[in-house]
């Protein structure tokens, strides 16, 4: 079956992240014959967005969270998921799976 990956950098975003999952989850349960991954990356972010997208993964498995160690920047969280290799993410720009894939 083919894959659709959808990455979404997050900065400072504990106020919307929680309603950002539940609308992309909504849009992606509609397509079939398609399975899906959701990546959220954690640009650094010191509020409680990583602590909120941890609580989403471990509900739901299609979620995936890589997290920074400080903020690189929008196109350094895209990048990071080209970096990937067999769901596993390889050392890049701080970059480091916050949940085993």
């Amino acid at each position: 079956m083919k894959k659709i990956s959808i990455v979404i950098p997050m900065y400072y975003e504990e106020q919307v992240a929680e309603e950002c999952y539940k609308r992309v989850t909504e849009v992606l349960k509609k397509i079939k014959d398609y399975e899906y991954e959701i990546i959220f990356v954690n640009d650094g972010s010191k509020d409680r967005t990583l602590e909120i997208l941890e609580k989403i993964a471990r509900e739901d498995d299609k979620v995936k969270i890589i997290s920074f160690s400080r903020n690189f920047g929008h196109q350094a969280a895209v990048t990071c998921r080209t970096k990937i290799c067999n769901r596993r993410c390889n050392s890049y720009n701080g970059c480091r799976p916050s949940r085993s894939t």
